[in-house]
Protein backbone atom coordinates (compact mmCIF):
# COMPACT_ATOMS: atom_id res chain seq x y z
CA UNK A 1 0.00 0.00 0.00
CA UNK A 2 1.75 3.42 1.18
CA UNK A 3 4.75 1.49 1.88
CA UNK A 4 5.55 -0.06 -1.50
CA UNK A 5 4.52 3.36 -3.03
CA UNK A 6 7.28 5.08 -0.91
CA UNK A 7 9.83 2.63 -1.33
CA UNK A 8 10.80 3.72 -4.80
CA UNK A 9 10.61 7.95 -3.78
CA UNK A 10 12.78 7.17 -1.06
CA UNK A 11 16.29 7.99 -2.63
CA UNK A 12 15.28 10.19 -4.45
CA UNK A 13 13.56 12.26 -1.40
CA UNK A 14 17.16 12.12 0.51
CA UNK A 15 18.61 13.30 -2.40
CA UNK A 16 16.29 16.14 -2.25
CA UNK A 17 16.62 16.64 1.53
CA UNK A 18 19.99 16.93 1.71
CA UNK A 19 20.30 19.15 -1.19
CA UNK A 20 17.77 21.72 1.06
CA UNK A 21 19.90 25.62 1.88
CA UNK A 22 17.06 24.91 5.52
CA UNK A 23 14.62 23.66 7.75
CA UNK A 24 11.81 25.39 5.58
CA UNK A 25 13.11 23.96 2.35
CA UNK A 26 12.93 20.49 3.91
CA UNK A 27 9.64 20.62 5.18
CA UNK A 28 8.48 22.05 1.40
CA UNK A 29 10.14 18.79 0.06
CA UNK A 30 8.43 16.50 2.61
CA UNK A 31 5.67 17.67 2.12
CA UNK A 32 5.65 17.38 -1.50
CA UNK A 33 5.97 14.16 -1.49
CA UNK A 34 3.73 12.80 1.36
CA UNK A 35 0.94 15.03 -1.26
CA UNK A 36 2.19 12.62 -3.97
CA UNK A 37 1.50 9.40 -2.46
CA UNK A 38 -1.56 10.71 -0.74
CA UNK A 39 -2.67 10.88 -4.65
CA UNK A 40 -1.40 7.39 -5.53
CA UNK A 41 -2.51 5.80 -2.08
CA UNK A 42 -6.28 7.89 -2.27
CA UNK A 43 -6.52 6.10 -6.39
CA UNK A 44 -6.54 2.98 -5.35
CA UNK A 45 -9.18 2.98 -2.10
CA UNK A 46 -12.03 1.40 -2.99
CA UNK A 47 -14.73 3.01 -0.82
CA UNK A 48 -15.33 6.51 0.24
CA UNK A 49 -14.57 5.45 4.01
CA UNK A 50 -11.35 4.40 2.74
CA UNK A 51 -10.56 7.21 0.31
CA UNK A 52 -11.44 9.63 3.53
CA UNK A 53 -9.75 7.31 5.81
CA UNK A 54 -6.45 7.91 3.48
CA UNK A 55 -6.95 11.95 3.34
CA UNK A 56 -7.19 11.50 7.41
CA UNK A 57 -4.21 9.40 7.70
CA UNK A 58 -1.80 11.78 5.52
CA UNK A 59 -3.67 14.84 6.86
CA UNK A 60 -2.13 13.71 10.31
CA UNK A 61 0.97 12.70 8.59
CA UNK A 62 2.22 16.07 7.35
CA UNK A 63 1.73 17.80 10.56
CA UNK A 64 3.82 15.18 12.55
CA UNK A 65 6.67 15.90 9.36
CA UNK A 66 6.69 19.62 10.64
CA UNK A 67 7.18 18.42 14.14
CA UNK A 68 9.79 16.60 13.25
CA UNK A 69 11.72 19.34 11.60
CA UNK A 70 10.95 21.34 15.14
CA UNK A 71 12.78 18.17 16.99
CA UNK A 72 15.07 17.04 14.81
CA UNK A 73 18.70 17.96 15.61
CA UNK A 74 19.98 21.01 12.99
CA UNK A 75 23.34 21.98 11.68
CA UNK A 76 24.13 25.70 12.60
CA UNK A 77 26.86 26.99 10.00
CA UNK A 78 27.93 30.42 9.92
CA UNK A 79 29.27 32.58 6.80
CA UNK A 80 29.96 35.68 5.94
CA UNK A 81 27.89 38.11 4.30
CA UNK A 82 29.19 39.91 1.46
CA UNK A 83 29.98 43.77 2.40
CA UNK A 84 28.98 46.87 0.97
CA UNK A 85 31.19 49.25 -0.52
CA UNK A 86 29.98 51.64 2.28
CA UNK A 87 30.95 48.81 4.99
CA UNK A 88 34.26 48.20 3.53
CA UNK A 89 35.13 51.60 3.37
CA UNK A 90 33.81 51.98 6.96
CA UNK A 91 36.33 49.21 8.17
CA UNK A 92 39.14 50.54 6.37
CA UNK A 93 39.03 53.84 7.93
CA UNK A 94 40.53 53.35 10.94
CA UNK A 95 43.80 51.70 9.60
CA UNK A 96 43.64 54.14 7.06
CA UNK A 97 43.61 56.64 9.86
CA UNK A 98 46.49 53.98 11.55
CA UNK A 99 49.08 54.34 8.33
CA UNK A 100 48.45 58.51 8.02
CA UNK A 101 49.18 58.57 11.92
CA UNK A 102 52.59 56.53 11.41
CA UNK A 103 53.59 58.69 8.03
CA UNK A 104 53.63 61.67 10.35
CA UNK A 105 55.15 60.01 13.37
CA UNK A 106 58.35 59.31 11.22
CA UNK A 107 58.34 63.03 9.48
CA UNK A 108 58.38 64.14 12.95
CA UNK A 109 61.16 62.44 14.04
CA UNK A 110 63.05 63.44 10.60
CA UNK A 111 62.11 66.75 11.35
CA UNK A 112 63.47 66.83 15.01
CA UNK A 113 59.78 66.90 16.76
CA UNK A 114 60.01 64.84 19.17
CA UNK A 115 56.79 65.82 20.60
CA UNK A 116 54.58 66.10 17.90
CA UNK A 117 56.21 62.18 16.90
CA UNK A 118 54.61 61.50 20.27
CA UNK A 119 51.34 62.56 19.37
CA UNK A 120 51.18 60.98 16.00
CA UNK A 121 52.16 57.82 17.23
CA UNK A 122 49.59 58.04 19.92
CA UNK A 123 46.90 58.67 17.17
CA UNK A 124 48.50 56.00 14.94
CA UNK A 125 47.74 53.42 18.10
CA UNK A 126 44.25 54.57 18.60
CA UNK A 127 42.99 54.10 14.85
CA UNK A 128 44.80 50.51 15.34
CA UNK A 129 42.75 49.94 18.34
CA UNK A 130 39.43 51.17 16.65
CA UNK A 131 40.30 48.73 13.51
CA UNK A 132 40.90 45.84 16.14
CA UNK A 133 37.74 46.14 18.24
CA UNK A 134 35.32 46.79 15.37
CA UNK A 135 36.63 43.56 13.77
CA UNK A 136 35.10 41.71 17.09
CA UNK A 137 32.27 43.30 17.34
CA UNK A 138 30.80 43.40 14.08
CA UNK A 139 28.29 40.62 13.57
CA UNK A 140 26.29 42.65 10.70
CA UNK A 141 28.65 41.04 8.14
CA UNK A 142 27.19 37.35 9.66
CA UNK A 143 24.11 34.95 8.74
CA UNK A 144 23.28 31.81 10.23
CA UNK A 145 21.60 28.45 8.07
CA UNK A 146 20.03 25.92 9.88
CA UNK A 147 19.87 22.38 8.30
CA UNK A 148 18.01 19.37 9.28
CA UNK A 149 19.80 15.96 10.08
CA UNK A 150 18.92 13.87 7.10
CA UNK A 151 19.75 10.47 8.00
CA UNK A 152 17.63 11.12 11.15
CA UNK A 153 14.53 13.03 9.38
CA UNK A 154 14.81 9.52 7.10
CA UNK A 155 14.41 7.50 9.60
CA UNK A 156 11.79 9.36 11.28
CA UNK A 157 9.85 9.63 7.91
CA UNK A 158 10.49 5.32 7.48
CA UNK A 159 8.77 4.84 10.45
CA UNK A 160 5.76 7.08 9.88
CA UNK A 161 4.87 5.68 6.41
CA UNK A 162 5.20 1.95 7.91
CA UNK A 163 2.82 3.19 10.95
CA UNK A 164 0.57 4.94 8.27
CA UNK A 165 0.63 1.98 6.12
CA UNK A 166 -0.74 -0.91 9.23
CA UNK A 167 -2.86 2.26 9.69
CA UNK A 168 -4.84 2.06 6.41
CA UNK A 169 -4.56 -1.69 6.08
CA UNK A 170 -6.10 -2.17 9.86
CA UNK A 171 -8.81 0.30 7.96
CA UNK A 172 -9.53 -1.94 5.08
CA UNK A 173 -9.92 -5.10 7.23
CA UNK A 174 -12.45 -3.23 9.21
CA UNK A 175 -14.45 -2.43 6.36
CA UNK A 176 -14.59 -5.86 4.90
CA UNK A 177 -15.60 -7.00 8.10
CA UNK A 178 -18.61 -4.52 7.90
CA UNK A 179 -22.07 -6.32 7.13
CA UNK A 180 -22.85 -5.59 3.17
CA UNK A 181 -19.10 -4.66 2.30
CA UNK A 182 -17.70 -5.53 -0.70
CA UNK A 183 -21.10 -5.04 -2.03
CA UNK A 184 -22.20 -2.90 -4.83
CA UNK A 185 -23.85 0.44 -4.41
CA UNK A 186 -27.24 0.74 -6.25
CA UNK A 187 -27.45 3.39 -8.51
CA UNK A 188 -30.50 5.09 -10.03
CA UNK A 189 -29.12 3.58 -13.60
CA UNK A 190 -29.42 0.18 -11.55
CA UNK A 191 -33.31 1.24 -9.88
CA UNK A 192 -34.46 2.10 -13.40
CA UNK A 193 -34.65 -1.19 -14.64
CA UNK A 194 -35.75 -2.56 -11.21
CA UNK A 195 -38.49 -0.63 -11.19
CA UNK A 196 -39.08 -1.58 -15.17
CA UNK A 197 -39.15 -5.57 -14.11
CA UNK A 198 -41.68 -4.97 -11.01
CA UNK A 199 -44.16 -3.23 -13.27
CA UNK A 200 -44.25 -6.00 -15.72
CA UNK A 201 -44.67 -8.11 -12.71
CA UNK A 202 -47.90 -5.94 -11.71
CA UNK A 203 -49.29 -5.69 -14.70
CA UNK A 204 -48.61 -9.69 -15.88
CA UNK A 205 -46.60 -8.00 -19.33
CA UNK A 206 -43.78 -10.12 -19.81
CA UNK A 207 -42.44 -8.72 -22.58
CA UNK A 208 -42.56 -5.69 -20.82
CA UNK A 209 -40.14 -7.13 -18.62
CA UNK A 210 -37.59 -8.41 -20.99
CA UNK A 211 -37.36 -4.73 -21.70
CA UNK A 212 -35.71 -3.80 -19.10
CA UNK A 213 -32.83 -6.69 -19.33
CA UNK A 214 -30.48 -4.68 -21.83
CA UNK A 215 -31.08 -1.34 -19.67
CA UNK A 216 -29.80 -3.39 -16.80
CA UNK A 217 -26.77 -5.22 -18.18
CA UNK A 218 -26.02 -1.64 -19.22
CA UNK A 219 -26.19 -0.18 -16.06
CA UNK A 220 -24.24 -3.31 -14.10
CA UNK A 221 -21.59 -2.92 -16.99
CA UNK A 222 -20.81 0.92 -16.13
CA UNK A 223 -20.86 -0.20 -12.53
CA UNK A 224 -18.04 -2.60 -13.76
CA UNK A 225 -20.00 -5.66 -13.06
CA UNK A 226 -19.63 -8.28 -15.92
CA UNK A 227 -22.28 -11.55 -16.76
CA UNK A 228 -20.46 -14.34 -17.02
CA UNK A 229 -21.77 -17.47 -18.43
CA UNK A 230 -20.29 -20.90 -17.83
CA UNK A 231 -17.03 -22.40 -18.66
CA UNK A 232 -15.11 -25.54 -17.25
CA UNK A 233 -12.37 -23.36 -15.81
CA UNK A 234 -15.07 -20.95 -14.08
CA UNK A 235 -17.06 -24.12 -12.35
CA UNK A 236 -16.45 -22.43 -8.79
CA UNK A 237 -18.30 -19.76 -9.58
CA UNK A 238 -21.53 -21.66 -10.13
CA UNK A 239 -24.03 -23.95 -8.68
CA UNK A 240 -24.40 -27.06 -10.96
CA UNK A 241 -28.07 -28.67 -11.29
CA UNK A 242 -28.35 -31.81 -12.99
CA UNK A 243 -30.03 -31.41 -16.68
CA UNK A 244 -29.85 -32.90 -20.32
CA UNK A 245 -27.25 -30.56 -21.42
CA UNK A 246 -23.84 -30.46 -20.32
CA UNK A 247 -22.44 -26.40 -19.55
CA UNK A 248 -25.79 -24.76 -20.66
CA UNK A 249 -25.93 -21.39 -18.48
CA UNK A 250 -29.13 -20.62 -16.32
CA UNK A 251 -28.38 -17.53 -14.51
CA UNK A 252 -25.02 -16.15 -14.74
CA UNK A 253 -22.44 -15.17 -12.40
CA UNK A 254 -21.93 -11.70 -11.47
CA UNK A 255 -18.10 -10.74 -11.12
CA UNK A 256 -16.47 -7.45 -10.49
CA UNK A 257 -12.47 -7.02 -11.26
CA UNK A 258 -12.20 -10.94 -11.43
CA UNK A 259 -13.80 -10.94 -8.12
CA UNK A 260 -17.12 -12.84 -7.27
CA UNK A 261 -20.24 -11.25 -6.32
CA UNK A 262 -22.70 -13.85 -7.13
CA UNK A 263 -22.82 -17.06 -8.20
CA UNK A 264 -24.85 -18.37 -11.20
CA UNK A 265 -25.93 -21.55 -12.38
CA UNK A 266 -25.30 -24.44 -14.74
CA UNK A 267 -26.52 -27.79 -15.65
CA UNK A 268 -24.45 -30.99 -16.06
CA UNK A 269 -25.15 -34.46 -17.14
CA UNK A 270 -25.88 -36.34 -14.27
Amino acid sequence: MIREKYEPRREALERELTACEDVKAAADCLGRTLERLRIDARAEADTPALRRETDRLFEAAKQAALLMMSVTEADISVTPKPLTKKEKLAQALPWVSAGAGLLLAAWMVLIGQSAAAVVALASAGAGVGQAWLRRGDDTSGLRARTRVNVYELMRMTDRLTQAMDDSLAQAVQEQAALPGAGRTELTGDVLTPVQMLMEAVYTQDGEYALKAAPQLVSALNEQGIELVEYAPERREWFEMFPGTEDGLTIRPALVKEGKLLARGQATEVA
